[in-house]
């Protein structure tokens, strides 16, 4: 199977805020990624014929959000494009090249957050999806997964949402339909708090 393109960023998703570094100690609403609990799940059409599925095995991030104040919040995501991953190094390879995230250069993907409202039941996250050496502004709606208690409190959030990979220059296999230009991202983040 040809060399599929993945998406990003995830994106992202939502590992909300990075706890910003100003050398203050972190808050209850200060959370970071539990990278071994979270993933970021990619669908591509393949030959205009089945969705294809890869993801990236790392994701980074933190997020600070206060559920009563999320404009107050902040969320940061980076995901190094070498963690790629669909189960054929061959093609894997190929997405790290020139034709897709040209991962020399563009080591990450990243998703900064620029603003945070309440919607509904979840939260509207409007950010900068940046890959590729491109930076589009982007929202997700964010849902909270739900939460508990394991060596700490624990909350996980989820988003799902598809790119145009041609917004980021990566245009291999569209104009033959070889590969598709939309990929669905789903991100599932679990995180922790960090220790004081």
């Amino acid at each position: 199977m040809k060399s599929l393109l993945i998406l990003p960023l995830s994106f992202a998703l939502f590992a909300i805020p990075t706890a910003p570094s100003t050398g203050v100690a972190a808050g209850e609403h200060d959370w970071t990624v539990d990278a071994g609990h979270s993933s970021v799940v990619f669908k591509v059409k393949h030959a205009n014929a089945a969705w294809f599925k890869g993801s990236f095995d790392v994701v980074n991030g933190s997020i600070t959000l206060d559920p009563t104040k999320p404009e107050a919040g902040s969320v940061q995501l980076t995901i190094p494009v070498d963690s790629v991953d669909t189960n054929d190094k061959k093609r894997d390879d190929h997405l790290k090249n020139n034709d897709f995230f040209n991962s020399k250069e563009n080591p990450e993907i990243a998703f900064k957050s620029t603003k945070i409202a309440k919607k509904g039941d979840g939260f509207d996250v409007t950010g900068d999806l940046a890959m590729a050496g491109k930076s589009h502004p982007i929202t997700l709606h964010v849902e909270k997964a739900g939460e508990g208690e394991f060596y700490g409190k624990r909350v996980g959030f989820t988003t799902t949402f598809t790119i145009k990979r041609s917004e980021y220059g990566m245009t291999y296999g569209v104009d033959k339909n070889a590969l598709g230009d939309e990929v669905t991202l789903m991100v599932d983040l679990e995180m922790i708090q960090p220790k004081k």
